[in-house]
């Protein structure tokens, strides 16, 4: 999931957000090791928190991922003149940029869904369904939660809201600079994004029931606005005032909540962190370990990715070495490994040229390149 917005003027590298997204990448990571199946001698020497945090924690990295995302998409559009024509452009870079990987990535998973079957003398079910030609379909064109299909990967279901985030708001915004000029609006921008905000804060404040994982954004559009907001903040553009607003509402029906409290709470947290270190101006040399920025370099491969090695390696160790503590500490090692090495090799033949295809698609009145892996 890469944000990138060129012209021939200097990148801009913001080092603290590739940071982030390699550690919440490697965190999702982590959470699909599922301790509880896959280390079950191993965990009982391990403090309950360390297990917390590094493990059962780990599905906190989506919403680092979706506020980055919020983050990034208003930087690459601030000075975007948004019109059907620059929507359609927009659309067809950002579908461009994500999608050879993501359609590789189906390949990679299919085809150990079925090794495993055969290796273990099942049926061939990626996610324990059977696979149609509608559920394949459905996925190509993101649209298979809508459908009411699962997903062949488990984390397919947040580029599926992703899309809708990258859309709705390159729309949003276009719509404000309408009102704003054709229709001599004032504070089009609030006029537009206040609503949109408080119809995105309904879900986390309860007004809405939580159904588990949503199949539309809008359950989840207040992590994607948060990101927005903090970059707004950041380059005064929106006052910080409203973004802290913001955030203290969230976090106050995050805690009052017993539903999702977490997954908001980290939005929350995230954004504010982002609003200071840019204020502070360190977002373009905090964090900047060479280790950090190459898993943020290929972090979207890794998440894309993991699922399936990590099964793989799992089983191929368990087989040889059997259960101990030692043989799941050499699992967990080379789990970890066989999914940085995959993806890296993933982003150098798929990755790498998707960005290029990408800048082929020419979008007038854009900025400085930026680019965050996402």
């Amino acid at each position: 999931m890469n944000a990138e917005i060129s012209t021939s003027k200097p990148k801009v590298h913001f080092h603290f957000l590739d940071a982030l997204r390699g550690i919440a990448a490697l965190w999702v990571v982590l959470f699909h090791i599922e301790p509880d199946d896959r280390l079950v001698h191993l965990s009982p020497f391990l403090p309950k928190w360390f297990t917390v945090v590094v493990f059962e924690r780990g599905h906190l990295g989506v919403p680092i991922f979706f506020v980055l995302s919020g983050f990034v998409i208003a930087h690459s559009l601030r000075k975007a003149k948004i019109d059907f024509s620059y929507f359609g452009r927009f659309a067809l870079r950002r579908l461009t940029r994500l999608t050879p990987p993501y359609y590789a990535s189906i390949v990679v998973v299919l085809g150990f869904a079925f090794i495993s079957s055969q290796a273990k003398g099942e049926a061939f079910a990626p996610m324990y369904k059977p696979l149609s030609l509608q559920r394949l379909l459905a996925h190509l064109v993101y649209l298979q939660d809508i459908f009411g299909l699962e997903n062949i990967n488990d984390v397919y279901w947040t580029l599926c809201l992703e899309v809708q985030f990258y859309l709705v708001f390159c729309a949003l915004l276009g719509l404000a600079q309408w009102l704003e000029h054709s229709r001599n609006l004032p504070y089009a921008r609030v006029a537009v994004f206040a609503p949109a905000a408080i119809v995105a804060a309904l879900f986390p404040l309860g007004v809405f029931p939580d159904t588990g994982r949503p199949v539309i954004f809008l359950p989840l559009w207040h992590t994607f606005l948060l990101g927005v907001f903090a970059y707004w903040s950041w380059k005064n553009s929106w006052k910080p005032i409203f973004c802290y607003s913001y955030g203290t509402l969230l976090m106050a029906a995050a805690i009052a909540s017993s539903t999702r409290s977490m997954f908001t709470s980290a939005s929350v947290i995230v954004a504010l962190i982002l609003l200071e270190v840019g204020r502070a101006n360190r977002m373009q040399d905090w964090l900047s370990w060479r280790w950090l920025q190459f898993l943020g370099l290929i972090s979207y491969s890794l998440y894309l990715t993991h699922t399936p090695i990590v099964g793989a390696t799992f089983f191929l160790g368990y087989k040889l070495l059997n259960h101990s503590v030692w043989s799941e500490i050499l699992c967990l090692i080379a789990a970890i490994l066989s999914c940085v090495v995959f993806a890296a090799l993933m982003w150098h033949l798929i990755e790498k040229p998707s960005i290029q295809w990408s800048h082929k698609v020419k979008l007038v009145n854009s900025p400085e390149t930026y680019q965050i892996t996402s």
